[in-house]
Formats: structure tokens, sequence, C-alpha cells
């Protein structure tokens, strides 16, 4: 007896139902994905199409004309004001505003509004450059001439605007 061992042979034998298995459950899961992805794709526009609806609505219901102020109101032109800064001496201001004064009648108006030009030509005097620089010093300079002008007025003014600001 020989003690040689053999290894058993294999033949490898494509097996030609399996392999078309294999291609067919590929295309079929591939097919189930790609419908999944599209139905959730569809799904997804149109949640932001009616997001988009939705907020385009409540917009324009916001934006629905309101007057800010009454019909009452009146709008008083002040006279221009040019006055030099506290520092640097030789920089010049010039400044148009109107004041909106509140629904009651203002008695003497005219003479309210000389009182206002007359303390905000004195704050534009106390000013220096730097304090009105820049988008924030100009928020500030509007919000303290907004307030003197309430303090003046005792409360008949309900907003001085800005119309023009030249430093120079």
């Amino acid at each position: 007896m020989s003690d040689t061992y053999r290894e058993p042979v294999r033949v490898a034998v494509e097996d030609e139902g399996g392999r078309a298995a294999k291609f067919l459950g590929f295309v079929l899961l591939t097919a189930l994905a790609a419908g999944a992805g599209g139905l959730i794709g569809m799904q997804m526009v149109e949640t932001v199409r009616d997001s988009i609806a939705r907020d385009a609505s409540e917009a324009a219901r916001r934006t629905s004309f309101a007057p800010i102020y009454s019909s009452n109101a009146q709008l008083r032109t002040l006279m221009p004001m040019v006055t030099n800064l506290a520092a640097p001496r030789d920089t010049w201001i010039r400044l148009q505003a109107s004041v909106i004064l509140k629904d009651e009648a203002v008695e003497e108006a005219s003479l309210l509004v000389s009182r206002i030009e007359q303390d905000i030509l004195a704050y534009l005097r106390t000013l220096t450059l730097s304090q009105i620089e820049g988008a924030g010093g100009l928020q500030h300079l509007r919000e303290d001439l907004n307030e003197r002008a309430k303090i003046r007025s005792e409360g008949q003014v309900r907003e001085l605007i800005l119309e023009s600001l030249v430093v120079q």
C-alpha cells in the first residue's frame, strides 16, 4: 500500500443559474433603491413647496398695509442746522430732520419745533467726530436725538426722522 495521499481534483464548473440569479438580484435591488430614492425626493420637494407657500402667505398677511401713524399725526420739518463739532474744531456738521408729533393737537407746534431745534443744535456742538463715525455712531446719534426731542416736547414727539447728515 502506498502511503501517498492524493488530493481530490476539483473542477470549477460555472453555474449559469446561480450567476443569473445574482445578476437578477443586483438589478432588482438597484431598481428598488432608485425607486425609494425617487419617492423620498418627490416627498421632500413637496414638503419644501408647501413650506415656501405657507411662508409666502404668512409674509403677505404680515406685510398688509397697516399705517404706523394715525391720520392725525403731524409731520413738521426742522430748519437745517449747521454747526461745528467739539472735536476737531474745524469739522462741520449739517443736519436736516423732521419730527412727527402725536395725534393730539399740539398747541403752538412752531414754538415746540423751535425749542427742539435749539436743543438739537446745542447737542450737536458737544459731539466729537469719533462719536458719529460708522453705522453704530449714526444709530446712537439717531437714538440720542429721538430721546432729546421726546424729553424737550414732554412726550408730544413720537419720532425724530433724520433726513440728511453731512459731516465735513
